[in-house]
């Protein structure tokens, strides 16, 4: 879950100004989001981000002054990187099920569009049919009228004349 500055700095117990100190361009642009709260626009750090920054400061704070325990800090560092690394993969690795599961969706919806302009091409296509089909029978019919009203024609105009 994203945290604000001022939540960050009460859990590693410095300020807000330490906190803002290790949030460069780079860090922000990768780790920051603004969201807006009650509406007030808030700079909140991601779950990955975090990590980051709580492996700076609890490795900062820790410092022992005996050198027995400062070879024991560096290994505790070592697995606190570890562990940190093994988080951040983790991290990555669901970010990348959800990508796979939405690039499935997206090619599922792609097929389906697909699917369907195919049938809506052959309906088109079948009614282009039937409309040509049907201009061929009716001009058929009209040819045979005409015909036929031609030949009437011709017999009223002899009528005409005789009578």
């Amino acid at each position: 879950m994203p945290k604000t500055i001022r939540e960050l700095a009460d859990e590693f117990g410095v300020s807000k100004q330490a906190i803002r100190k290790k949030l460069d361009a780079n860090f922000r642009a990768n780790y920051v989001q603004t969201v807006t709260r009650n509406g007030v626009q808030t700079l909140v750090v991601v779950n990955s981000g975090y990590l980051l920054l709580k492996q700076h400061f609890d490795g900062g704070n820790s410092q022992q002054v005996s050198g027995n325990f400062s070879a024991s800090k560096t290994g505790k560092n070592n697995i606190n990187t570890v562990e940190f690394l093994k988080q951040q993969i983790s991290i990555k690795d669901s970010q990348l099920k959800e990508k796979d599961e939405q690039l499935k969706s997206m090619q599922k919806l792609l097929d389906q569009s697909q699917r369907l302009h195919l049938i809506a091409e052959k309906k088109i296509e079948t009614l282009n049919v039937i409309t040509s089909k049907q201009r061929e029978y009716s001009n058929s019919e009209s040819n045979s009228s005409n015909t036929i009203n031609t030949k009437k024609k011709t017999k009223h105009f002899w009528w005409n004349i005789w009578s």
